[in-house]
């Protein structure tokens, strides 16, 4: 009797032990900070380049950028548009290889304007004013900026890099910018940016009532 008491205590073990271990899955990776020095020049730059461009009434906000890198809509497609140089290649390929994962953002982005880094999944939505039906339900109250890791040829004469903005869930834009190393610092080529896009819901703008 005892000794059936025993092997049923050490099945019971076994098989309560198993669905437990089973249960376990393991941790996800978090993403490698991005630590090019070069990739955050040429970044600090095209936010630069973003920041001036932005509506002042944005002006008194934060800037915002989200902290982990993007490649765009996806890796390649700046080449599907073939406005890429041909002197571009090798960094295309450059580019296309490193933004295979994301990257984890520093704060080595060297701007001479404060920012922050935000999740766009956790941003505030634009508050309703009096007249609710003129306030498209689906903006941000400010635009989170993102980029990509670089891409380099082998000499780092020549890199491109993908920035975007995202201003709401239905509201977003992006470009790939080509840049070249001269002796006063990096530039954007003639025709930089390319493959530019917008995809923004229009409905508020035709469902309005007249005012």
């Amino acid at each position: 009797m005892r000794r059936s008491i025993s092997v049923l205590a050490v099945v019971c073990l076994l098989s309560c032990a198993v669905p437990l271990f089973a249960q376990k899955t393991p941790e996800t990776l978090k993403p490698a900070d991005y630590e090019d020095a070069d990739g955050y020049v040429v970044l600090s730059i095209l936010l630069s380049h973003a920041h001036s461009e932005i509506d002042p009434s944005f002006l008194l906000a934060p800037f915002l950028l989200s902290p982990l890198t993007v490649s765009g809509i996806n890796a390649d497609s700046f080449q599907s548009c073939s406005r890429v140089p041909t002197e571009f290649a090798s960094a295309a390929a450059d580019f296309r290889d490193k933004n295979k994962q994301n990257w984890n953002l520093t704060k080595k982005i060297n701007l001479k304007f404060s920012y922050k880094f935000s999740n766009t999944g956790k941003h505030t939505r634009l508050a309703p004013t009096q007249n609710a039906k003129d306030v498209p339900p689906a903006l941000f109250e400010t635009p989170v900026y993102q980029v990509s890791a670089v891409g380099f040829d082998a000499s780092r004469t020549h890199a491109i890099a993908y920035v975007g903005a995202v201003c709401g869930p239905d509201c977003s834009s992006g470009s790939y910018h080509l840049l070249v190393k001269e002796k006063e610092g990096w530039k954007e080529t003639t025709g930089s940016p390319v493959c530019q896009w917008i995809s923004f819901n229009l409905d508020f703008l035709f469902n309005r009532s007249p005012s």
